[in-house]
C-alpha cells in the first residue's frame, strides 16, 4: 500500500463511481431526472426511509433544491454497534454532470484511520473515495433489499 504522501487520487475511478451513483440514485428517486416534471418534484425536507428485513435503515431527507443540484441527508442505522451508531453523510446529486458526490461525513468519524501516526487526523487519505463508494452500495442495497418505509417528518 502506498503511504500517505505518495497517495495520488484516481479521479477517473472517483468520477465513475459518482456517475454510477447519480444512476442509482435516479433509480431510487425518479424525481431527480431533470426531464421530468418538477410539479412532480418532492418537497424540501421530505423524508424517505427503506428497511430490510433484517432492520438495517437507511434514510434520505432532501434538505437542498436547486436548479441544477439536490442535496440530501442520509443516515444509515447498522444492525448492530460496530460503527458505535448511525453514520450520516451529505450527499448532493449534480443535474447538469450527471454525478452523486458525498459532500461530508456529519458526525463522529466511522472509519478507522490505517496506522497509528495518522490517529490524530480524522480522515484517511482516501476517505473521499471510500465514502462515495460507500454511498453507492448503501443506495444498491436499498434497491435490491430493501422496502420503502413512510418517514414521519
Amino acid at each position: 500500500m502506498k503511504s500517505a504522501a505518495n497517495y495520488t487520487p484516481n479521479l477517473d475511478e472517483f468520477i465513475s463511481q459518482c456517475e454510477v451513483n447519480y444512476l442509482l440514485m435516479l433509480k431510487l428517486f425518479p424525481f431527480l431526472n431533470i426531464k421530468s416534471n418538477q410539479e412532480k418534484a418532492s418537497n424540501l425536507n421530505e423524508g424517505f426511509c427503506f428497511e430490510a428485513s433484517a432492520g438495517q435503515q437507511i434514510q434520505f431527507r432532501l434538505i437542498d433544491k436547486a436548479k441544477y443540484t439536490t442535496t440530501f441527508f442520509v443516515k444509515l442505522y447498522p444492525l448492530n454497534d460496530e460503527f458505535r451508531g448511525t453514520m450520516n453523510l451529505m450527499a448532493r446529486v449534480y443535474h447538469d454532470a450527471k454525478l452523486v458526490e458525498v459532500m461530508d461525513q456529519v458526525g463522529p468519524k466511522a472509519l478507522k484511520p490505517k496506522n497509528k501516526g495518522n490517529a490524530l487526523k480524522a480522515e484517511q487519505t482516501d476517505e473521499k473515495r471510500q465514502l462515495n463508494r460507500f454511498l453507492g452500495e448503501s443506495i444498491k442495497f436499498c434497491l435490491t433489499d430493501c422496502r420503502q418505509m413512510s418517514l414521519e417528518s
